[in-house]
């Protein structure tokens, strides 16, 4: 009766309350990727029209002669945000600035953006109004249009649904990755993971990031990231943004490929604003750079004698998921980084 489980012969639906708790340890045990694979095999495609469906960062639907990409992101209060250190228009760009990735990460252009949110009554319209001003000056940047969407109220804090629809004249996936193929990143990993951990010290907002010292940079990385996308998705086999981690990341394109990955710990590029701070804090900045979630950047294979500005970390293999270090040694690596439900 005093077990942490529920007692099945009391309450006033006892069966509903079982399957419940069955399916809270359920989640724990399988994670989020494991229910998206449950979840892939329960909603099967049927139209011809889809061509990529559940399990990629966006699907890809085919319209005439177009190929329209759909992508939908989530963020909520106490799991995405703590709004004890983020600002509402800081929040708004980030919002808008994670559904992007994803289109970019299809090798896409996003065109139109459609907003759901579920919010408090604690919260005030000028509130709602910041947040506003945040998604629309991103938006203006990269020529998005706000179309629609939903508001309602919600009692567990602020809730932030978004649908991002763009189009793409060759979609990237992530099942086209190699053997052979090198492995290459656009940008320094790991700098939101410890802007995140910079700010959870300091407990307050950041509202303005001039004049830039490493610690405010850091920290923008993670409260305002700013996704690049390719100039050319030519020659580009597989692709995905790092969003959990660039080890869960590279995970999941050798799952859908069915290849295996090498990475060369020493050309993984860290920045200086990293560096510096994680040897303050006495951690390793490859930590934060294998682990760390939250960068937006991309993560692509492509034919080695590709050329981009981007760097070359690894090359795609048959089989094994290994990470080399500068002295050669070869450890197995797993894939490490942020999963809801775990």
């Amino acid at each position: 009766m005093y077990g942490s489980g529920p007692d099945i012969r009391t309450g006033p639906v006892p069966l509903l309350r079982a399957l419940l708790y069955f399916f809270i340890m359920r989640l724990s045990k399988i994670g989020e990727f494991g229910l998206i694979r449950t979840l892939r095999n329960k909603c099967r495609c049927v139209s011809p029209d889809i061509l990529t469906g559940i399990g990629d960062d966006a699907a890809v639907v085919r319209i005439g002669n177009r190929k329209m990409l759909v992508t939908s992101d989530m963020l909520l209060e106490g799991v995405h945000f703590d709004l004890s250190f983020t600002t509402f228009r800081q929040l708004g760009h980030k919002f808008l600035a994670v559904n992007i990735s994803d289109i970019f990460a299809m090798a896409g252009t996003p065109q139109y953006f459609i907003i759901s949110l579920g919010i408090p009554e604690e919260l005030r319209a000028e509130d709602i109004g910041e947040l506003y001003s945040g998604i629309n000056k991103l938006a203006e940047k990269f020529g998005i249009s706000v179309i629609g969407g939903d508001t309602c109220a919600s009692k567990n804090g602020l809730v932030l649904s978004g649908t991002l629809i763009g189009t793409a004249d060759r979609a990237v996936t992530r099942s086209g990755a190699k053997e052979g193929d090198g492995i290459f990143v656009t940008g320094a990993p790991g700098d939101s993971a410890m802007g995140l951990s910079l700010l959870k010290k300091q407990g307050r907002r950041v509202r303005r990031f001039s004049p830039s010292t490493a610690r405010l940079k850091l920290m923008k990385k993670h409260l305002m990231p700013d996704p690049v996308p390719l100039k050319s998705a030519a020659g580009i086999t597989s692709m995905i943004d790092i969003s959990d981690g660039l080890l869960i990341d590279m995970s999941h394109i050798c799952d859908e490929s069915g290849v295996g990955a090498v990475i060369y710990g020493d050309r993984i590029p860290v920045s200086g604003e990293l560096a510096a701070a994680a040897k303050a804090m006495g951690m390793d900045p490859l930590e934060f750079a294998l682990k760390g979630g939250e960068d937006y950047t991309l993560l692509f294979t492509a034919p080695l004698n590709i050329r981009t500005n981007a760097v070359k970390i690894g090359e795609v293999t048959k089989k094994g998921r290994f990470i080399i270090d500068g002295k050669g040694c070869r450890t197995p690596f797993k894939a490490e980084g942020y999963e809801h439900f775990k």
